[in-house]
């Protein structure tokens, strides 16, 4: 997956069509390529100040 906004959705790496939400993960609507919620690696968790820390 590309470096995304959180919460966009993936596209499909096989034709580049978005893909939609599926129980677990997401379906390609074109190839019917799946991608699983586990498969996916995720961003980094922000390791910064906490906004009502001043």
């Amino acid at each position: 997956m590309d470096d995304i906004d959180i919460g966009a959705q993936p596209r499909c790496p096989s034709d580049g069509i978005v893909m939609r939400d599926v129980v677990g993960g997401w379906l390609c609507p074109e190839c019917r390529h799946v991608e699983q919620a586990q498969d996916v690696e995720m961003p980094p968790a922000f390791d910064g100040p906490d906004i009502h820390n001043r």
